[in-house]
């Protein structure tokens, strides 16, 4: 698997309540940092939701590798590695932004949907130009290699 490259970065706030009694962030929090990060992405490079389209998570999954304390300062890191027909690859990490340290990982699949008709749809063009021109290299599934990014 090759490095993941990660361009986006966000500053989370810790808040009082993220944590246990013992200072602990609760893993469950994590998954707030990824949202409020995967959302900034998708406004910032994309332009989405308009109105007429969102994307949804169909599948998330995080590895845990160090415990974050609510004294520490964290950053969510979010690169999108691959763009299928209808969805994409999501891959983020909560890093300590004094130590660089990777404290979980964690990988999600969203979906292109069309909120009017409640139904999946392929991603648009422009979201896959707006991607590939983010992440600086051609996103898309192998399948798609042919097709070249529009510039």
């Amino acid at each position: 698997m090759e490095e993941i490259e990660y361009h986006h970065r966000l500053p989370i706030q810790l808040r009082f309540t993220d944590a246990d009694q013992f200072g602990h962030i609760n893993n469950t929090a994590y998954f707030q940092y990824y949202d409020t990060a995967k959302i900034d992405y998708v406004r910032t490079v994309c332009n989405i939701p308009n109105g007429n389209y969102a994307i949804f998570a169909v599948h998330v999954e995080a590895d845990f590798l160090s415990q974050v304390h609510n004294t520490d300062r964290v950053e969510v890191q979010t690169s999108i590695s691959e763009i299928g027909t209808k969805s994409f690859t999501l891959h983020q990490r909560l890093v300590d932004s004094d130590t660089n340290e990777v404290k979980c990982i964690g990988k999600t699949i969203m979906v292109a949907f069309d909120l009017a008709r409640n139904i999946s749809i392929p991603m648009l063009p422009e979201w896959v130009d707006a991607i590939c021109k983010y992440e600086g290299r051609d996103v898309r599934r192998k399948e798609k290699a042919d097709l070249a990014c529009h510039s």
